[in-house]
């Protein structure tokens, strides 16, 4: 199975029940985080962020420690989306609150498994999630909380800074699952804006 083809059937299992329990929520393709350093693959964004990677079998794992780094300080939920022949290795490698869906063929028809269920992450990084917003974005918060004085003309670095600095995690995690929901002029990655478009 390509990457291309686990996608599909994330969406048509997993992200199908999501969006049926929580209608509002908002589904991002290759959402970057820490500043662009790196991407995940699909984003259900609702109250909360939840993360999926997706391990194709043509993949290996080899990137997932480093991933599992940069998720952990975003992401409330993370779900590890593995081809079959990744998991005895997946299992020993995922922290305990990741969730684990295996994918697969039989018989020539996909299936899509989940082992366990993703718990929730004990430690968000405020300022990894404050990188998540666009400037206006970081600027209404910061008058929001009376922070802004003499800082309009500063960098985002700046002021991603002074918000992960005076607010907390929660706060910050409200806001952004707010912002990233509601969102415009965000575009569609290319390649996989057919499986979005015929979802």
């Amino acid at each position: 199975m390509r990457e291309l083809d686990v996608r599909r059937l994330l969406y048509r299992t997993e992200i199908k029940r999501v969006l049926t329990e929580s209608p509002k929520s908002r589904v991002v393709d290759e959402l970057e985080l820490l500043r662009g350093v790196v991407r995940v693959d699909v984003a259900v964004i609702n109250d909360t962020l939840h993360g999926y990677e997706i391990k194709s079998g043509l993949d290996n794992l080899d990137r997932l420690p480093h991933q599992q780094d940069a998720y952990g300080k975003v992401f409330e939920r993370m779900t590890l989306v593995a081809h079959e022949r990744h998991v005895e290795k997946a299992v020993k490698m995922v922290p305990k609150y990741w969730g684990l869906i295996t994918v697969g063929e039989r018989d020539g028809k996909a299936f899509a498994n989940q082992i366990w269920s993703a718990r929730l992450n004990p430690e968000l990084d405020t300022l990894a999630m404050a990188q998540l917003l666009w400037r206006e974005e970081v600027l209404e918060l910061m008058e929001y909380f009376d922070l802004g004085r003499g800082l309009k003309s500063k960098s985002r670095k700046v002021l991603w800074n002074v918000l992960a600095g005076s607010l907390t995690a929660e706060q910050l995690k409200a806001f952004v699952c707010f912002k990233l929901r509601t969102r415009k002029g965000w575009k569609k990655p290319k390649r996989v804006k057919l499986i979005i478009d015929h979802f």
